[in-house]
């Protein structure tokens, strides 16, 4: 039995056509993975942590925008803390001080970003799961079924016809068995093939996305996080307590201010008015009048 005689009967020749349709779909759907999460990671690539405060909001208009991101980037936003300073900070993108603000997260960047959010979620990981096992199911049921075909067609009425009916089912239950082997080999093939696509098409990158994140995000504990809230807050007391007690005297020192710059500039018009007017008197009639006035 030639090997084309073989591959060309019906039963094998559709557990091979099986066998190339399951590897062209986990193909195409880890292409379209691939394509997605290599942009994400080229774009996070193209930050750095002491600009991410200034470019946050390109970031998530990116990653809001990228089909495969956007929900698990939407639970990730909730888990940052933005400084109080930053608005301040955003309102001048040009500063070139040494003010370096920074965006912490509180939880690791894998709880959001892993293969269930990024990759099992946008491809039909059941079924491709099921596919080596669809496989495996097939050679069984071409076996049996060819053996059942082959039992049929055994003919053993006449005595001329015994020798080539048991041919025929010999060669029939050999075809049968080698259903079995071509199912669980192709099975076998899948296996590695797909384990293979996935690690190179899918695993490196969604890796590459945590990595990145990390890189561009200091994460901080809940500890650590009420730590600084505590002393931010003391801070803030002392400060307040500065200002509550240095208040009446900058009170005092505006008020003074005020008036020597507002108040006796008008006293010093009124009283060089009055004294032009009464040199003015003192001019028409002799000073007696005035005199008697002051």
């Amino acid at each position: 039995m030639t090997l084309i005689k073989i591959l060309t009967e019906p039963a094998i020749l559709i557990i091979t056509v099986f066998f190339l349709f399951f590897i062209m779909t986990v193909l195409r759907n880890y292409s379209k993975v691939e394509k997605n999460l290599s942009s994400v990671c080229t774009f996070l690539k193209s930050l750095n942590r002491k600009e991410i405060s200034y470019r946050f909001q390109e970031l998530d208009g990116f990653m809001s925008g990228n089909a495969f991101t956007s929900v698990a980037w939407e639970d990730f936003k909730k888990a940052l803390i933005f400084p109080e300073r930053l608005y301040v900070a955003s309102q001048n993108a040009k500063s070139t001080g040494d003010y370096k603000p920074e965006i912490y997260l509180t939880i690791d960047a894998s709880y959001f970003f892993n293969e269930d959010s990024l990759v099992y979620s946008r491809i039909n990981h059941k079924f491709i799961q099921t596919m080596p096992t669809l496989l495996t199911g097939l050679g069984p049921f071409f076996t049996f079924l060819k053996m059942a075909i082959a039992f049929t067609e055994v003919n053993f009425s006449m005595e001329s016809d015994v020798g080539n009916s048991l041919n025929g089912l010999i060669a029939n239950i050999q075809i049968a068995a080698l259903c079995s082997v071509f199912a669980v080999g192709f099975s076998l093939l899948f296996m590695f093939i797909e384990k293979i696509l996935y690690n190179r098409m899918c695993k490196k990158y969604y890796l590459a996305i945590q990595q990145e994140l990390i890189r561009l995000f200091d994460v901080v504990t809940s500890e650590k996080f009420l730590i600084d809230l505590l002393k931010e807050s003391k801070l803030q007391n002392v400060n307040n307590e500065k200002l509550l007690k240095a208040l009446p005297d900058d009170f005092a020192r505006a008020v003074t201010k005020s008036i020597g710059e507002t108040t006796t500039p008008y006293l010093e018009n009124i009283l060089y008015s009055l004294n032009k007017l009464n040199e003015s008197f003192n001019k028409n009639s002799g000073g007696d009048v005035v005199d008697k006035l002051f």
